[in-house]
C-alpha cells in the first residue's frame, strides 16, 4: 500500500512539472493597452476558442521577459513560445528584412501591405526557418516619426545638429546623417531616461509608442515624417510551433491571420487619433511637412536608399517597387 501511494504521490508531482513545463508563453514590450496588447489578446483569446482550450497563451506585457533581442534569442534556443517584435531586430541575420527599412520608400498603407502580403512579405517568413524562428503574421507598427525638445521641424535645415537616438541600426545612423541629424544608436528601454537628461535631443518612432511611452512629457515637438515604416512580427519558435498537430499549427495560423486584419485596422485607425488629437492634448505642437519638404528630405536620403539596395538585393527592391506599384 505504501508503495502504491509513493507511486501515486511521484506521478501527481510529474504531472504538475509537466504543466508548468507545457506552458505557452508570448511577450512582447508595449503596454497591454497598445494596439500590440490588443493585438495579443485577440490572438490568444481566438487560439483558446479555435482549439478547444488544447492551447491557452499567457500573455507577457511590458518586456517581462526581456527586451526584443532577448526574446528573439530564447524564441529561437526554444525557450519562448511566442513573442512580437520588429523586422528590424532581424536585419543582422537576414539582410532582406532591411527592405521595411528604407527611409521615404512607402508613401502609403496601401504601399506596406502590398509587399507585405505578397510574395515578399512571404519569401522573408521563408527564411526564417534559417533563425529557427517561424513567422505568423505582420502586425502594424506604423510609420515612424520624429519628436524633439528644441524646435518645431518645418524644413530639413531645422533638423540639422540634433543629438536623436537612432534603433542601433547602419540604416538608421545613415538615414539621419543624410538628413543632418547627430545619431545616437541606443536600445530603446534607455530612451526616456536619455530624453529626460538632455543626453539626447530627439528621437523618432511610431506615434503609439509616443504616447504609451509617455514621450510628450520630455518632447514638446511632434512632426509627422513618416520617414520609415517598420513592421512588427507575431513570431513562434520552431520548435514549439514544429510539435504542434497539423490540426492545431493551422488553426494558429488562422487565428494569426485574422489577428493581423484585426490589429493593422486598430492601430491605424489609433495612430490618426493619437497624431493629431491625444498627443495635441498633452502639449505637444505637431506639424505636418509641406510636400516639397518631404520630397527635399527623400532626395537627400537617395544615396542611404541606393547602398543599401544593393546589400538587400535589387532584385528584392524592384520587386518591391513593382507590387507597390500595383497596388496603387
Amino acid at each position: 500500500m505504501k508503495n502504491f501511494k509513493l507511486l501515486g504521490i511521484i506521478l501527481a508531482s510529474m504531472l504538475v512539472n509537466a504543466t508548468a513545463v507545457a506552458e505557452v508563453k508570448l511577450g512582447y514590450v508595449p503596454t497591454e493597452e497598445h494596439p500590440v496588447g490588443q493585438g495579443v489578446k485577440f490572438f490568444v483569446e481566438q487560439v483558446k476558442k479555435k482549439t478547444n482550450g488544447r492551447i491557452d497563451i499567457a500573455m507577457y506585457s511590458g518586456g517581462m521577459l526581456g527586451n526584443e533581442p532577448q526574446m528573439q534569442s530564447s524564441l529561437q534556443g526554444g525557450f519562448l513560445e511566442l513573442m512580437v517584435g520588429p523586422t528590424s531586430n532581424f536585419v543582422g541575420s537576414i539582410k532582406e528584412f532591411g527592405i521595411y527599412d528604407l527611409p521615404f520608400f512607402y508613401a502609403n498603407f496601401k504601399q506596406v501591405d502590398a509587399v507585405m502580403d505578397g510574395d515578399i512579405g512571404q519569401k522573408l517568413f521563408d527564411k526564417l526557418d534559417s533563425v529557427k524562428t517561424v513567422g505568423l503574421a505582420y502586425w502594424d507598427n506604423g510609420f515612424r516619426h520624429m519628436t524633439n525638445a528644441k524646435r518645431k521641424i518645418e524644413k530639413v535645415e531645422d533638423i540639422k545638429g540634433l543629438k536623436i537616438r537612432v534603433i542601433p541600426n547602419p540604416l538608421f545612423i545613415g538615414t539621419f546623417e543624410a538628413l543632418g541629424a547627430n545619431p545616437v544608436p541606443m536600445p530603446y528601454p534607455e530612451l526616456y531616461n536619455a530624453l529626460e537628461s538632455k543626453a539626447v535631443d530627439a528621437q523618432e518612432t511610431p506615434v503609439g509608442l509616443i504616447l504609451a511611452s509617455k514621450f510628450y512629457e520630455v518632447q514638446k515637438y511632434l512632426t509627422l515624417t513618416g520617414h520609415i515604416y517598420t513592421p512588427f512580427m507575431l513570431l513562434a519558435s520552431k520548435k514549439w510551433f514544429s510539435s504542434l498537430s497539423p490540426e492545431d499549427k493551422k488553426l494558429v495560423m488562422e487565428a494569426a491571420h485574422e489577428s493581423a486584419t484585426y490589429q493593422r485596422k486598430l492601430s491605424r485607425d489609433a495612430a490618426d487619433q493619437i497624431a493629431h488629437v491625444v498627443l495635441k492634448e498633452h502639449g505637444m505642437e505637431v506639424t505636418e511637412l509641406a510636400p516639397e519638404e518631404h520630397a527635399r528630405m527623400q532626395e537627400l536620403v537617395k544615396p542611404v536608399v541606393q547602398k543599401y539596395s544593393k546589400i538587400i538585393g535589387n532584385d528584392l527592391v524592384d520587386q518591391a517597387r513593382a507590387d507597390m506599384a500595383k497596388a496603387e
